[in-house]
């Protein structure tokens, strides 16, 4: 069993960065769901963990401006970061859940090929923020490591996926507005990589 690094007057920020992480993966799960399956309850339960995540997120802002300089657990500036950052993630899934929304009204399908590419990115991001989770408890380098490099290696990822979408539409395959919010979703999903890849480096600063 992992053992919380988590003590002293940081202990109630801890766990609450704690379930940060977890919301936030349930999130993207619930997102996910929605796109897969067109349910629009799964996305108003990813709208419902989102305000969760912001009432947390307040919650720990003013906890960590209160707490003391001398905490021994994590620096202030570690979990100012990766709050930010979380914020940052739900409102990427918030974006992501507008244009799932559209795609659903309007009636637009995708390929085989582009469900399998955003289900690629929302497991990568789902990897990444379970890996957070891990890393709140542990600040394991080795963890850190794992959710740059991955990071770094969908950054790539969604450039090959981005350009060969950009030549099936070219080529008549994908239609217009089909093309645009799979990429709109596609940036978002890139986006929450990208964050958690700034979060990885605030631990590594520490």
């Amino acid at each position: 069993m992992t053992k919380s690094l988590c003590t002293h007057e940081f202990d109630e920020v801890c766990r609450l960065l704690d379930r940060l992480s977890h919301d936030a993966g349930e999130m993207t799960i619930k997102v996910f769901d929605g796109l897969l399956r067109h349910s629009r309850a799964s996305l108003e339960e990813a709208e419902q963990l989102g305000q969760a995540i912001d009432s947390m997120a307040k919650e720990v802002t003013v906890m960590v401006l209160a707490a003391k300089e001398d905490s021994k657990v994590l620096p202030a500036a570690t979990i100012v970061e990766m709050v930010n950052e979380m914020e940052k993630i739900k409102y990427s899934l918030d974006k992501i859940i507008v244009n799932i929304r559209s795609k659903a009204d309007e009636g637009i399908l995708f390929s085989d090929k582009a469900m399998s590419e955003l289900k690629d990115f929302f497991m990568a991001a789902q990897d990444g923020l379970n890996t957070v989770h891990d890393l709140i408890l542990t600040r394991n380098p080795v963890l850190i490591s794992h959710v740059i490099e991955k990071a770094e290696t969908y950054e790539e990822i969604g450039r090959k996926y981005a350009d060969e979408h950009q030549e099936r539409l070219i080529k008549g395959i994908c239609l217009p507005k089909s093309s645009l919010i799979y990429l709109l979703i596609l940036d978002g999903l890139k986006d929450i990589l990208r964050f958690l890849k700034a979060i990885a480096f605030s631990f590594k600063e520490e």
